[in-house]
């Protein structure tokens, strides 16, 4: 306790004495996701991935490197998530000439995350920006909802330790005025989790504090 209290101590003189001598800015930002995963499983269950949209929002910090370079990190609620079909033709312990064998097996991801990037922003003008950098997630929910699957596939298992996320995004910025602009962002997985890279497109507004 007494550790954390002093980290916490510890980033408040840090950002106090920042502040004071660059610039610091604060603001929020809300958008929708439109997101999928990238299979990278080599045996013999695989699946097709349809991206799904769904939304995320939160807040940022704006620290003033330069007149060009700021650094921007954010912390974010994310829902995002995929429809996934299974090709039953191509699992080999299964026989199409079965009676009960079924052709595919539909289905759909559902996942809530925490995430933390960290961008390094360039501003070309007081107008575009692009952004690259860093990401960090955490799952905070899984829900794997099956349409049709009656022999009891397992797509994804929900392990503890496969929660944990890190990837890379890139995007570019527009600013409508000194508060208020739009970004657009892709985000990827670069750890797989399950077998799975997640690919995610954000389109975001932005408004400064």
């Amino acid at each position: 306790m007494k550790k954390t209290l002093l980290l916490i101590g510890i980033f408040l003189v840090t950002l106090t004495t920042y502040s004071q001598n660059n610039q610091i800015e604060f603001g929020i930002k809300a958008g929708l996701n439109y997101a999928s995963f990238i299979d990278n499983n080599d045996d013999d269950i695989s699946a097709d991935y349809k991206a799904k949209i769904g939304f995320h929002l939160g807040g940022f910090v704006i620290f003033g490197i330069s007149k060009k370079i700021s650094i921007r990190p954010e912390l974010l609620y994310s829902q995002q998530g995929s429809d996934f079909s299974i090709n039953g033709s191509e699992l080999t312990f299964f026989n199409p000439n079965d009676p009960v064998f079924i052709a595919s097996v539909d289905g759909k991801i559902k996942e809530s995350l925490l995430l933390i990037p960290i961008m390094t922003v360039y501003h070309f003008n007081e107008k575009i920006s692009l952004a690259l950098g860093p990401q960090f997630g955490y799952s905070l929910n899984r829900e794997i909802e099956f349409e049709n699957n009656s022999f009891g596939i397992e797509l994804i298992r929900n392990d503890d330790d496969e929660k944990f996320e890190f990837g890379i995004g890139l995007g570019l910025g527009y600013s409508f005025s000194n508060d208020f602009g739009i970004s657009l962002r892709y985000n990827y997985g670069i750890i797989e989790r399950q077998n799975l890279n997640t690919s995610v497109v954000q389109l975001a507004i932005n408004y400064k504090l």
